[in-house]
């Protein structure tokens, strides 16, 4: 049906003005509204114009005030139990514990929840989730061992667009430590997003160079991340000497890190530097491991000392009995035999 001009649409509005209706109509209060009613067709016209003008001028307004908000993604809060966290995510364990953890943690529950949003987008069909995280990892785990509600932006993209904005994320913050960037790129390349390292380097903005050296870190061998401390103490310049190191004879290194893993259950502590050290055998190795004491109940009973990679343990007098000894003996045999 053709729509009707101002003009038609006025006539209409006035075309049956006179008539009677067929029953009467309820009694009404006169008001000025009714007084000040036209009663001429030219009379309706104008008041018909009139407020066709008010409509259009309101309906700009209001476009107006959409343009302001052109654009913008809304927020929102949600459960976090029903968000998971994205197939490429590259947040290690220990980027969810210690100190700098509890205190981030306490941050969050002193405002009452996430104050930045993190960045979500909608699973289609899911069974257990209906988002997956784009960004915001960390924010996210702290709502939800907090028990509060996650505030989020929530926006369908792709999943290059999502590994994207998610790495420059988690650039921006400078928190991501090699490790963790390394998973990432590795994920990536695995899933296919890119069809090389050059063109994932490329989507992101980054030299080649550092996406490599960030691979070599994550594709260590578990033995030798395991080895540190937290992976997320591996540095960026001891990803190419420990490549090396393998490259020249991965046993030898694989077994040093053994060592520093037997030791460590047995109480040595070593920082991520000592273990980089120990790995290369530097003589800044030798002097740091060359003394270190056993101790029981605080006390020190034994000394092992490290002479030219010969192990020694020298017990204090007193401290063994011959039981005691032999069950010792026993130990060493059992431990060898692995």
């Amino acid at each position: 049906m053709k729509k009707l001009s101002i003009k038609d649409r006025a006539m209409a509005a006035t075309a049956n003005m006179g008539q009677q209706p067929a029953i009467a109509a309820p009694l009404v209060p006169v008001t000025s509204e009714l007084i000040r009613k036209p009663k001429t067709g030219p009379g309706a016209m104008a008041a018909f114009l009139e407020r066709e003008s008010n409509a259009i001028h309101e309906n700009q307004l209001i476009k107006e005030e959409l343009k302001t908000w052109e654009g913008v993604t809304p927020t929102k809060k949600l459960d976090p139990t029903t968000i998971a966290p994205s197939r490429w995510a590259n947040r290690h364990q220990d980027s969810f514990s210690g100190l700098k953890w509890e205190e981030f943690k306490a941050e969050i529950a002193s405002a009452g929840g996430n104050v930045q949003p993190i960045k979500i987008r909608p699973i289609p069909g899911a069974d257990r989730y209906e988002y997956e995280i784009i960004f915001g990892h960390r924010r996210h785990q702290a709502c939800l061992e907090l028990g509060l509600s996650v505030l989020a932006l929530v926006e369908s993209i792709t999943d290059k667009a999502l590994f994207e904005e998610m790495d420059r994320e988690n650039r921006l913050r400078a928190d991501l430590r090699p490790y963790e960037q390394g998973e990432m790129y590795k994920k990536a390349l695995a899933d296919g997003l890119y069809s090389s390292l050059r063109k994932l380097a490329e989507s992101i903005g980054l030299h080649p160079g550092n996406v490599s050296t960030a691979i070599k870190v994550a594709r260590l061998p578990e033995v030798i991340l395991d080895a540190f401390p937290s992976r997320l103490d591996i540095q960026y310049r001891w990803a190419l000497p420990l490549t090396d190191a393998i490259e020249k004879d991965a046993d030898v290194l694989i077994a040093r890190a053994k060592e520093i893993l037997v030791e460590r259950e047995a109480g040595l502590k070593l920082s991520s530097a000592e273990v980089m050290s120990r790995l290369l055998q530097s003589k800044k190795a030798t002097t740091l491991i060359a003394e270190r004491f056993i101790k029981v109940d605080g006390k020190d009973v034994a000394t092992v000392r490290n002479e030219k990679g010969s192990y020694q343990i020298v017990f204090k007098k007193d401290v063994l009995s011959q039981g005691n000894l032999r069950k010792i003996e026993a130990a060493i045999i059992a431990s060898l035999k692995q």
